[in-house]
């Protein structure tokens, strides 16, 4: 009898442990279903916001010119990538072409290249011709400035150099053509 006794108070105990998870895991799907509708119908934040204006910083291209948040161009494309970033890769022939058509060519397109090592400089010198080139950590002063979240990260600055645009595909920007 006593062996039933304990069997039924261990059975007991772990039904008991059984509920308690459960509704720990339907409070924690709530909190999640909250935040998700939240969030709704927004994009996830890439860089900046849309009116935020880029923190001040001072960064060297690959070929060696000095450039600061004064020198930045109206209507600028700013890109953030990283080679070791998949969707980077796949995200690079629209950048491309994008970067042949922007208006004011290659001072109107600034490719960042954000990573350590020697694989950073051959990814920078696909844009040879076609941007302004920079290669930073990602602790970079650029990255910091333009408050990178992930990779790739895209953004438009509008003629007042304030962000006008961002995403984490460059065929969701609304960017001019050249004529």
């Amino acid at each position: 009898m006593a062996l039933l006794t304990v069997a039924v108070v261990v059975v007991a105990a772990l039904g008991l442990l059984n509920l308690v998870l459960l509704l720990g895991v339907v409070r924690r799907l709530r909190e999640h279903s909250d935040l998700l509708s939240d969030q709704q119908g927004q994009p996830p934040a890439v860089m900046l916001e849309v009116g935020s204006i880029p923190g001040d910083f001072v960064s060297t291209t690959v070929d060696g010119r000095l450039f600061s948040r004064a020198d930045l161009p109206p209507m600028t494309l700013v890109a953030f990538l990283s080679p070791s970033c998949e969707h980077c890769e796949e995200q690079l022939p629209v950048l491309i072409d994008r970067a042949r058509t922007m208006p004011g060519g290659a001072e109107h397109v600034w490719v960042v290249v954000v990573g350590k090592g020697p694989e950073t400089q051959p990814y920078a010198d696909r844009f040879a011709g076609l941007a302004t080139v920079f290669v930073e950590p990602g602790t970079g002063a650029l990255p910091l400035a333009f408050g990178v979240k992930g990779f790739p990260a895209f953004g438009l600055l509008d003629e007042r150099g304030i962000v006008a645009s961002t995403a984490f595909g460059i065929a969701r920007l609304d960017l001019p053509v050249a004529r």
